[in-house]
């Protein structure tokens, strides 16, 4: 099959950055919601880890699952960003949220996430898109920086307060160990059906 005919796509690793999408009350308001739902050991590749500390060495941290009946202003505001993102730069072929939308709990000294995609197999192989909403202003916390590799190394990413970050779920990226004081986000993942 010849590729002259099609169309290549200049920017498919493209990582947007849209500050300022949630205000600061709404993010101290998802907070407060999210802190309120229980937490649970942060898995690796859609797998829950058994027990306490079986992520270790990947992931240590907590994480909840918000309602979509009970959070769907969040729900709503995510969905057109990514379908918005994805139409002007990536043109997936999109059916959806591949899980809820995940509230992640930096909360513990050294708490982190190692290098990682959101992309694995299982369920997660449908993920195409990833969505990250820093719900924490940058001064409340040292460390837990987002960083995504772009050109061959890591590269931080904005932090401030009501930031959304849209990058292909096999973009490479990690959390680095928290120092001192809380950090939470929003993570979304938007699935279709496998690539081909």
């Amino acid at each position: 099959m010849s590729t002259a005919a099609l169309t290549p796509n200049p920017n498919i690793n493209a990582i947007a950055t849209l500050g300022g999408v949630f205000s600061r009350e709404e993010c101290e308001r998802i907070v407060t919601s999210g802190t309120r739902l229980a937490g649970k050991v942060g898995g690796v590749g859609g797998v829950a880890p058994a027990r306490e500390g079986a992520a270790d060495g990947v992931r240590k941290t907590a994480v909840s699952w918000l309602d979509p009946a009970a959070s769907e202003p969040v729900y709503r505001k995510i969905r057109q960003i990514a379908l918005d993102m994805n139409e002007k730069l990536y043109k997936f072929d999109l059916t959806g949220f591949g899980d809820p939308i995940q509230f992640t709990r930096y909360e513990r000294i050294g708490d982190y996430y190692t290098w990682h995609q959101d992309l694995a197999s299982g369920a997660s192989s449908l993920r195409k898109l990833s969505v990250v909403v820093q719900l924490s202003d940058p001064a409340a916390y040292r460390g837990c920086d987002l960083e995504l590799y772009s050109e061959g190394k890591p590269v931080p990413q904005a932090c401030t307060q009501g930031t959304v970050l849209v990058f292909p779920a096999w973009q490479l990226h990690r959390v680095t160990a928290l120092e001192a004081g809380v950090r939470y986000s929003l993570v979304a993942w938007f699935a279709g059906q496998p690539f081909r």
